[in-house]
């Protein structure tokens, strides 16, 4: 059983209701412990009436849970909340509203003394139905914060007419189509449950990636001799006006099994040259000669690979999901064909 403290980041531009959310979630789950982490500016946006005292930055609340703001670095902040004598048993995380949450998300990825007491239980992202659009064409984070999310809450659902919610809910599918979507009114969480998601576990991940919708079949509208080493970045500078919605997700089934080597040298490569439009990429993997799934998921440049079940007697295949802007599709399939350990077309012949 994993004894790590899950965290939940939540995240959404300035006045999305993110403080709200925070105080609502404190109230419905007394039960929990928590320890919260804001990072608005700075400034401690707990309902006053929960302080109870401080203690070097960190505020003790009335229910036994604890607060503190990041005016340090991320890291000394997590230090102090595990050498406090309070205990906790969630970690909430309430990123500032004017960034996207990356950075954030990588520590509990890629900082082995964080991942060794923390498990990213998932990132939720608050957005304002009123303004939302708007703020998609104007805002670049927003769409990043959309991006990165397992939970979209579509927060002041009052405030505007059903046929536009739908609108709103097909534009935010378009940039995201892995994160669940909950219309709600003053962040209100009755029969939505937020915590313990494990949206980040190997079984959440394998669950989405083989329930995702828009997959398309690597290697069927290829070039046959595509040259890897001439194009192992992907990369295109085309842009988008229309609303300037250009974060897309899509995904791709790959029959057969990579070369675990090229696979991890392409795909560190990858990540690397196009952290600034790579958001997000998860799935399932097959390699060659490894008896279980390969259970992937990456967040800019930072990505992991876990074991997950032992492949049955069924025809071995990769599923990987790509959220990112200015992604050429016909190239990341030449790539990932050419990361296969057999050609694309041994496989489909041998599975005709």
């Amino acid at each position: 059983m994993d004894s790590r403290i899950p965290v939940t980041i939540i995240t959404g531009f300035l006045g999305a209701g993110k403080t709200t959310l925070l105080n609502q979630l404190i109230k419905d789950h007394p039960q929990k412990k928590f320890a919260i982490i804001e990072n608005e500016f700075g400034e401690i946006g707990i309902d006053g009436g929960l302080i109870v005292g401080t203690d070097e930055n960190i505020f003790e609340l009335s229910n036994g849970c604890i607060c503190c703001s990041l005016s340090e670095g991320f890291y000394e902040t997590i230090t102090k909340l595990l050498d406090s004598p309070h205990p906790f048993n969630h970690l909430l995380i309430e990123t500032t509203g004017i960034a996207d949450p990356d950075s954030i998300i990588k520590a509990f990825l890629s900082m082995e003394v964080i991942q060794m007491n923390f498990r990213l239980d998932s990132v939720i992202c608050l957005a304002d139905c009123a303004n939302m659009e708007d703020l998609i064409d104007e805002q670049p984070e927003v769409r990043k914060q959309l991006a990165l999310a397992d939970v979209v809450l579509l927060n002041k659902a009052d405030t505007i007419q059903e046929n536009y919610l739908k609108k709103l809910q097909a534009v935010i599918i378009g940039i995201n189509s892995t994160a669940t979507i909950y219309p709600v009114e003053f962040a209100n969480l009755s029969g939505v449950d937020l915590l313990d998601l494990k949206a980040f576990s190997a079984r959440t991940i394998e669950k989405s990636s083989m329930s995702f919708q828009n997959l398309s079949i690597v290697g069927d509208a290829i070039d046959p001799q595509p040259s890897l080493l001439s194009k192992p970045i992907v990369h295109s500078t085309k842009h988008h006006h229309e609303h300037q919605h250009d974060i897309k997700s899509f995904g791709f089934k790959i029959p057969g099994s990579f070369d675990m080597m090229k696979f991890d040298i392409w795909m560190e490569s990858f990540l690397y040259f196009n952290q600034d439009t790579v958001f997000r990429v998860k799935g399932i993997l097959s390699f060659d000669n490894v008896p279980e799934k390969g259970i992937f998921q990456a967040v800019r440049s930072n990505y992991m690979i876990e074991a997950g079940e032992k492949w049955g007697t069924e025809a071995r295949f990769s599923i990987l999901i790509f959220i990112g802007k200015e992604l050429n599709q016909k190239m990341l399939d030449e790539n990932l064909c050419q990361l296969l350990a057999k050609p694309v077309e041994a496989i489909k012949s041998e599975a005709g």
